[in-house]
Parts: C-alpha cells; structure tokens; sequence
C-alpha cells in the first residue's frame, strides 16, 4: 500500500547547504560551454530570453515538487507523489522512467568525461578514465549521505568558482557591438530555444529523492528548488552574456570546435583560461553523475519499499544506512558505459524519461487538490490552479523536442522500455 507515515531509516547527513549544492550540480553540467555554439546560432544573443521564461516556467514545475514534496518527503519523489495523486500503474510508469534516465546519466557522463579527459591528457584512455571516475563515485556514495555530500560540495564550488572567474575576467572586455544583432536570427528563434533552454535545468528533481536525508525543517528545504533555479539562470545568463559580448556572437554561433566558446576565453583569461574552463566543466560532469547517483539509488530504495522492484534495492547499509544495491547498479552501469559507448543511446533517452514525470508531478498537484484537500501542505503554491496547469503544458513543447531530436534507435530504446515497464507491472500484478 502507499506509505503514509513510515519510519526513516535513512540517515539525515545533509544540510541546507549541502542539498543547494547537489541540486544546483546535478542542473550545471557543461552544457553552457559546448551547446554555446548552438543556442547563439538559433537566437543569437536574444537566446538569454529564452533563458529566462525557460527559467520561469521552469520555477512553475519545481513549485510543483515543492508543494507534494512538503506533503509527502520521501525517497522515492515523483514515483510516490504520481501514485498517491492518480493510481498506482501510472506511478509505477512515472518511476520506471525515472530509474532509465537516473541510471542513464552514468553512462553517458562517464563516456563523455573520459573523452574529455583524454583531450587533456591524450596519454590517459577515456575507457579507463571514464570507469575509474564510475568506480570512485560508486565508493564515495558508499561511503555515506555526509561524505557524499561533503564532496559534492567541494566540486559544485570548484565549478561555480570556475564560471565566476570566467564572467568576472569577461566584463571588462565586453564591447556592445558584439552583441548586433540583438535578436540574430529574428524572434522565431527566441520561442524556439524556450522549450530547449528548459532541458539546461532539469535535475532539481533530485531533491525529493533525498527528502529524507535533509537534516531541515520541510519548508526551508522545498525552497532550496525555487532558490537553485534562479541562481542557475542567473548563471547561465552571466556566461553567455560574456561568451557573446567578449568576440562577436557570430564568431562562436559558427564555431564548429568541439568547445565552442574557446575564443571567448582565450580573450578574457589568456591561453591558460582554457585550464580553467575545462576543469569548471568537468567538475560539472562529476556533480551531475554524483547527484544522479544519490537520486536514482534512493528512487530504486522508494519503489524497492513497495514491492515495486526486487527487494534488494530496499536493504540499507547496517553502517552507513545508505541503499547500496541501487549504488552498485548504477555504478555498474558507469563501467559498462566507459567500455561499451553505444550505452549512450540511454543517455540520449534520459530528457524525455524525465519530462514525462514532470507532466504527471503537475497533472498530480491538480487531481490531489480535488481528492484530498484536507492533506497537510506545509508549503502550498500560490496563483493555484494557474501554476500547475500552466506548468503541465510547458512541458510539452520541451518533450516534443526531446523526442524529436533522438535518432531511430534512441526511440526504440525508450519506448521499449516503456512496453518493458507495461509488461512488467502487468505480469507481476498478475502473479500477486
């Protein structure tokens, strides 16, 4: 049955400031300097636009979270609020994604961190960088919620420092001409990269996954969401603000390198910049493939409390009460994904898995309202019913997109996946 009030077994080693941190690390990976060239190319500076109503709506959908995640603050996050609000099957779906685009980010950070890797240091094999990285993280989260934490932290600062250097050393060199013209390649563009820019912001999800690690009064917590999503567009505004204004736009819109905002750097910081950047964008990855690794394990130990996936996945460790099988799994998959690259093709799938949570977190606010208004919200959204509803149809754009930009076989992959879940839930209903 749904856990109402159940006993917390998990340790609660995170602070506030430790749960901004793996939130605002899972959001920031390194997309700001690779995908550079791409957004300036469809919206030209204009795309900082995009940026900020994909912030928005974005803030709409984290209200959401927030508002269940008060109700309900368990392990498990979408997965628990989507059954409670509609039913069982369509929560089960909801977390079955989930767990394919969690488990996904290993892989995918583990191949493109290994390449990346190996651009710098061409001696190291990104195959064996990328399982070593798998391998480390898979014990740091072992090792406990506090030290994972701990880490977390140091890396999220190390690539925020990294960021801050580059937009600081930037400013003086902005020139206004650069920025002509404003809106590149007209306003089509600007409507186009909203729904693309909201992609750049997804991982606050993580935060209902560690509800029950945060050592926080519930309603100081679910701020951490609106909080880290204004600091990452804040962010991303800085350093595409200096990415556009230090060279003309066109300059990295046309740069077909494979870290497209080189020239940018190269003029704000000298040639040693590229140190610094490259370095922000690997502790990037690293936070984005730790804060999966917290979220996807403790979503397993959620859906494990149910009955939903084998039982394993409920059993904590006796000393550091974290859910090790969830963090084996996927730390298994970061190996397999440093020696197999085709495992990619899950990393491409990992948006559109995520986005279908995102409807039903908002479609669920909607139907809980109705069918338990009586439920204790410590934190309840205001401007209801239009945040929700307006969040729930936000989402779709972005998913569309999502689906559209993956290649044949990523499409297979995901809606087998979906038939899998489907069969899977029937089959084992069926034989309870």
């Amino acid at each position: 049955g749904i856990r109402m009030e159940k006993e917390n077994k998990l340790t609660r080693g995170l602070t506030l400031f430790t749960l901004f941190t793996l939130i605002t690390g899972a959001m920031v990976g390194m997309a700001w300097a690779i995908l550079a060239n791409v957004f300036l190319d469809r919206a030209g500076p204009a795309v900082m636009i995009s940026i900020g109503v994909a912030a928005i709506l974005t803030l709409f959908v984290g209200l959401c979270f927030a508002e269940l995640c008060s109700a309900m603050p368990y392990a498990g996050g979408a997965y628990i609020y989507v059954r409670r609000g509609i039913n069982k099957f369509v929560g089960f779906i909801a977390g079955w994604l989930l767990v394919m685009a969690y488990a996904a980010m290993m892989p995918g950070e583990c191949i493109i961190l290994g390449k990346l890797i190996n651009g710098v240091f061409p001696a190291l094999d990104p195959s064996m960088v990328g399982a070593v990285l798998a391998l480390v993280f898979t014990l740091v989260n072992l090792a406990g919620i506090r030290f994972s934490g701990l880490v977390q932290f140091l890396l999220t600062a190390a690539l925020f420092i990294g960021l801050l250097i580059f937009v600081f050393a930037g400013i003086p060199e902005l020139e206004l001409q650069n920025f002509k013209p404003f809106f590149g390649r007209g306003t089509g563009g600007i409507f186009l990269m909203i729904p693309i820019a909201m992609l750049a912001f997804m991982g606050y999800d993580v935060l209902p996954q560690a509800a029950e690690e945060v050592n926080a009064p519930i309603r100081k917590m679910v701020f951490i969401i609106p909080v880290s999503i204004f600091f990452v567009a804040f962010m991303y505004i800085a350093v595409l603000v200096v990415t556009a204004g230090v060279v003309h736009w066109e300059t990295i819109a046309k740069n077909t390198e494979h870290i497209p905002i080189m020239p940018s750097v190269f003029k704000a910081l000298g040639p040693k910049g590229a140190y610094i950047v490259i370095i922000a964008g690997i502790c990037g990855l690293i936070t984005t493939m730790n804060a999966f690794m917290v979220g996807g394990s403790r979503l397993l130990y959620g859906m494990a409390q149910d009955g939903e996936v084998p039982a394993v996945f409920g059993k904590l460790s006796s000393k550091t009460r974290v859910p090790y099988a969830g963090i084996l799994f996927i730390g298994a998959l970061g190996v397999a994904g440093s020696f197999i690259q085709e495992l990619i093709v899950l990393f491409d799938t990992a948006a559109a898995s995520v986005l279908v949570s995102y409807f039903l977190v908002a479609l669920t606010v909607l139907v809980l309202r109705r069918k338990e208004p009586d439920l204790e919200r410590p934190y309840r959204i205001h401007g209801y019913p239009y945040i929700p509803i307006i969040a729930a149809i936000a989402v779709v754009p972005t998913w569309v997109i999502s689906l559209a930009i993956l290649k044949v076989w990523a499409l297979g992959v995901f809606a087998g996946w979906v038939i899998i879940g489907c069969g899977y839930y029937l089959l084992i209903r069926k034989n309870r």
